[in-house]
């Protein structure tokens, strides 16, 4: 078994590696295919010399966890090192992900064929591998995501390892929030619904009480990590900002008179020409960053309670966006494209569906798996929608699908 496991990450990651060497040739001078890829890396080197951490006069535009992952790559290759290196990194997190995918199958069922079979198809998920491929916090972050939830199910299951797994736990959680904000409220989501699940009769009120405690202290170790950053913000913006100044741009991204469930920043300079004319006189320009998020935020929520029609079918085309069977994405939805993403999706998702369900007879530990395709479900029907942000989801689902597949061959 340990053989079979070797062979998968060195084919997951050679999988990933050659995708990162065809995606580094198509955008050629380019260097980047996502606007985000090019903040991140900025900002990497704003922190390897030391320099604000700030783009482009922003001071709170982005977490500062991808960033920080960048910056020894300009701190040891100059300034200007190869992208291929940022992107060698991220082949490293895709494939311990996989590991890790093991690693939580194992936990949950202890069937090492179940182990094997998930980790096998996150190895080979298209979604995955390309992602693993891109200089954006994808990679890094579903690695985070897993070893969370994976120290959450040891927590739960292990009284020996109890309090070191919840507090483990609660420093992933952080890590994840470092490098995508969208995950701050997911430990209380999850808990929320763990103990509104728990099952019925005399053991409840003892299940819920477990899952609230350490969901309770995982909240409170992840509040204490995030804490410099708080305090950071504070002394910035003299109000309390628990992530970033984004949420407002974001929000209206997905909720505006052009939306179409995609995005589309273009909104930006003209929010940013109308507010910077506002700005009173003698006024620094540092309170402009917080200034423009609420006008866009206020933006958003004005315009949905105007138009709650269109804003109920934007939901609609987002869920479908989210969870389309192949890229929405014009210039990646060539036919052997789609049928490749249509084949290795649509029996996980299936397969995942199922398991989903069985686990509902099941603990809170087995249920963990797809309450990450709801909260994000939740939040991408609301802000802009791309099958992307359902890479984290999926990996969870691989575990479910694998029980479920490994399930029938036995009773074969």
């Amino acid at each position: 078994m340990k053989k079979s496991w070797l062979i998968l990450l060195v084919v997951a990651f050679a999988l990933r590696l050659a995708m990162s060497f065809f995606w580094q040739h198509r955008c050629g001078d380019e260097r980047f295919f996502f606007p985000d890829s090019d903040t991140y890396w900025t900002l990497g080197r704003t922190i390897a010399k030391g320099e604000p951490y700030e783009y482009n006069g922003m001071k709170i535009h982005r977490m500062p966890g991808y960033p920080a992952l960048l910056a020894p790559l300009f701190y040891f290759g100059g300034d200007r090192p190869p992208v291929m290196a940022a992107r060698g990194q991220n082949c490293l997190f895709g494939t311990l992900s996989v590991a890790v995918v093991g690693w939580i199958a194992l936990l949950l069922f202890r069937d090492k064929k179940i182990a094997l079979l998930a980790g096998g198809l996150v190895a080979i998920d298209p979604l995955n591998v390309v992602m693993s491929a891109m200089v954006l916090t994808e990679a890094p972050f579903c690695l985070a995501m897993l070893l969370q939830i994976a120290l959450w199910i040891v927590a739960l299951n292990e009284k020996k390892h109890r309090i070191g797994a919840t507090f483990a736990s609660g420093l992933a959680a952080a890590v994840a929030v470092y490098l995508r904000p969208d995950w701050l409220y997911f430990v209380p989501f999850a808990t929320m619904i763990g103990c509104v699940l728990a099952p019925l009769g005399s053991a409840q009120s003892t299940a819920s009480k477990r899952i609230f405690l350490n969901g309770a202290v995982i909240c409170l170790v992840l509040a204490v990590c995030l804490m410099p950053w708080w305090v950071r913000n504070y002394r910035m913006t003299g109000t309390f900002v628990s992530t970033t100044l984004q949420v407002g741009p974001s929000l209206y991204d997905g909720l505006n008179p052009k939306a179409n469930g995609g995005s589309d920043m273009a909104f930006v300079e003209e929010f940013y020409n109308a507010e910077l004319k506002l700005l009173p006189t003698g006024t620094s320009k540092q309170t402009l960053e917080q200034r423009l998020n609420a006008r866009m935020r206020q933006a958003a929520i004005d315009w949905a309670r105007q138009h709650p029609d269109r804003a109920w079918k934007l939901a609609t085309s987002k869920f479908v966006r989210l969870w389309n069977v192949w890229p929405n994405e014009a210039s990646l939805a060539r036919w052997f494209v789609k049928l490749v993403v249509f084949c290795t999706y649509v029996p996980v998702l299936v397969f995942g569906l199922i398991g989903a369900g069985r686990s509902l007879g099941r603990d809170f530990s087995v249920r963990i798996l797809w309450i990450p395709a709801v909260y994000i479900t939740v939040l991408h029907v609301v802000f802009v929608s791309s099958i992307r942000y359902r890479a984290p989801a999926m990996l969870c689902f691989a575990i479910l699908a694998a029980w479920i597949i490994a399930g029938r061959r036995n009773r074969k």
